[in-house]
């Protein structure tokens, strides 16, 4: 069963997938980077147990960076 998981930063993922502790990420955009990087509302997908998290601020708030590969 696939769960929904906010973070708030991608680098939270470093240690794994929180559900089945796998490293074999699928994500929305390119040049994932399931290790820190990723902007808030990016989504990360776990290919072995289908957890989706979403990357989210700690305070709801959704900022736009500059990113140089963009």
């Amino acid at each position: 069963m696939s769960q929904l998981i906010l973070i708030s930063d991608s680098n939270d993922l470093r240690g794994g997938c929180f559900v089945c502790g796998a490293y074999h990420w699928d994500c929305t955009v390119d040049g994932c980077q399931p290790r820190g990087g990723n902007r808030p509302g990016d989504v990360i997908h776990c290919k072995i147990c289908n957890t989706v998290y979403v990357v989210e601020p700690r305070d709801g708030v959704r900022r736009l960076r500059h990113r140089p590969d963009a």
